[in-house]
């Protein structure tokens, strides 16, 4: 399950708040759009929402220190 556009997919969730939306109400139909494969598709299904939301917070908490410095 590492395929570059799944990759891609993780980053944009990560970073796009907007994009993250759309993914937490219909994580089946966006993972469809970007051209995942049936089983990262599935996995995407059963992503640990909990896990994303700390994730998101980790790396928006590290920029804010890169740009303070």
């Amino acid at each position: 399950m590492s395929s570059s556009r799944l990759e891609a997919f993780l980053a944009k969730i990560y970073i796009d708040e907007k994009a993250r939306t759309k993914f937490l109400a219909d994580p089946r139909g966006e993972a469809i759009r970007a051209g995942l494969t049936e089983s990262e598709i599935a996995a995407m299904e059963q992503i640990d929402r909990t896990g994303l939301e700390l994730t998101v917070r980790s790396l928006k908490h590290k920029r804010q220190q890169r740009t303070s410095k």
